[in-house]
C-alpha cells in the first residue's frame, strides 16, 4: 500500500491527523488493521481517545482531539455504522450533548490496535 492510497480519504488539516498518517504510512501492518475494520485515521484517533479515556460528551471529544464538531459528527456516524462507538442523547441537546463511547466491539477493535503498537 503507498502513502497515497492510504491518505487518499484522509486528507487531514489536523496536526493530529496528519501525524497519524505519516506514522501509518510507514506501518502497513497497522494501517491494513485499521483499514480491515473500515476505520480511517481520524476514526482511530477517536477510537483511541474514547478506549483510554472512556464515555465522553460530543464537545468533549471535539476539544480533546480538535476536529470540528461537525467533522466529529460525519467520523461518529460512520464508526456508529460500523458497530464501533455508541452516541447516547442527552435529553437537553441530544446532538451536540451526548455522550459517545465504544462499543465492546469498539473495545476488541481497540484492544487489537494496542496490542500492535
Amino acid at each position: 500500500m503507498d502513502d497515497d492510497e492510504f491518505n487518499k480519504d484522509d486528507a487531514e488539516e489536523s496536526i493530529s491527523g496528519r501525524s497519524a498518517a505519516l506514522y501509518f504510512s510507514k506501518d502497513s501492518s497497522i494501517a491494513q488493521l485499521l483499514l480491515s475494520h473500515g476505520i480511517k485515521i481520524r476514526d482511530f484517533i477517536l477510537v483511541s481517545f474514547l478506549s483510554d479515556q472512556g464515555p465522553m460528551t460530543i464537545h468533549q471529544l471535539a476539544r480533546t482531539v480538535s476536529i470540528e464538531p461537525d467533522d466529529l459528527m460525519k467520523s461518529l456516524k460512520r464508526l456508529g455504522a460500523a458497530g464501533l462507538i455508541i452516541r447516547e442523547p442527552n435529553s437537553t441537546d441530544p446532538d451536540t450533548e451526548s455522550t459517545a463511547r465504544l462499543t465492546s466491539r469498539g473495545q476488541e477493535i481497540a484492544r487489537k490496535i494496542n496490542e500492535q503498537l
